[in-house]
């Protein structure tokens, strides 16, 4: 049985780079001739594996540029009530999750209103930073107030979706969701998370979820850090569906 050709090697051990998002947040790959030194092999053999990896749609050819990672897409769908979480595992996307902090503490005036609760009430605070492939799409804090709070603030949230761990410690699911939609500039910590400019508009999508009592019980802000996110709107005469899209 003939061996593996050099070149398929090559291919195979970048695409699982890029899987990984060994690449950064530009996508960047290094200059073939880093590469070939790399992996010990002739400019040629790197460029074959290069080939297999654009023809899968991996990677593109920037003329004077260099060579970029194709950014995968994404769809949210926001016709139903799942995560954002649970909508990229159901299509195969590796959707990675950083807790940037957890805490309880008390709410916030605003936040309370949404929870129809007093500002002194406690609850979990939980900010995580959402990306794909290495690059930073969105920034979340999110509310739970009691009885959920003390029972997720050991929760693994880098592996399970928030609403999956609070349906498991109380049996609570979402009902409905309201969203709200504004343009606001991007603080210079937001915008450090992903290398972009301080001040640059972003969209922020702040949500209010009910359980089937009509009760809240769960008040998120998502802000979009990479404007390659986009949420799309396809209108009918029956129904209007908004997805999210990047790349």
């Amino acid at each position: 049985m003939a061996a593996e050709p050099k070149y398929r090697r090559i291919a195979a051990d970048l695409a699982e780079r890029v899987r990984a998002g060994d690449f950064g947040a530009d996508g960047a790959l290094p200059p073939q001739r880093t590469l070939s030194e790399q992996y010990g092999v002739t400019l040629m053999t790197l460029r074959q594996a290069l080939q297999v990896l654009q023809d899968e749609g991996l990677i593109e050819q920037r003329p004077g540029r260099g060579t970029y990672v194709v950014p995968p897409e994404v769809a949210h769908d926001q016709a139903n009530l799942r995560s954002l979480a649970d909508e990229l595992n159901a299509q195969g996307v590796p959707l990675r999750t950083e807790v940037l902090a957890r805490q309880v503490r008390r709410l916030p005036r605003p936040v309370a209103a949404e929870l129809g609760l007093e500002a002194e009430d406690p609850a979990l605070r939980l900010e995580r930073l959402r990306s794909v492939r290495g690059i930073p799409l969105l920034h979340q804090v999110s509310w739970v107030p009691q009885p959920w709070a003390e029972a997720l603030k050991d929760v693994d949230f880098e592996l399970t979706p928030l609403y999956s761990a609070i349906a498991a410690a109380g049996g609570t699911r979402p009902e409905r969701a309201e969203e709200a939609l504004t343009a606001e500039a991007l603080s210079s910590r937001l915008a450090g998370l992903n290398g972009t400019t301080e001040g640059r508009p972003a969209l922020v999508m702040r949500r209010t979820t009910f359980d089937g009592t009509g009760r809240a019980y769960v008040v998120d802000t998502a802000t979009i850090l990479d404007e390659r996110l986009r949420i799309v709107t396809d209108r009918r005469t029956s129904e209007v569906t908004h997805t999210w899209r990047f790349g």
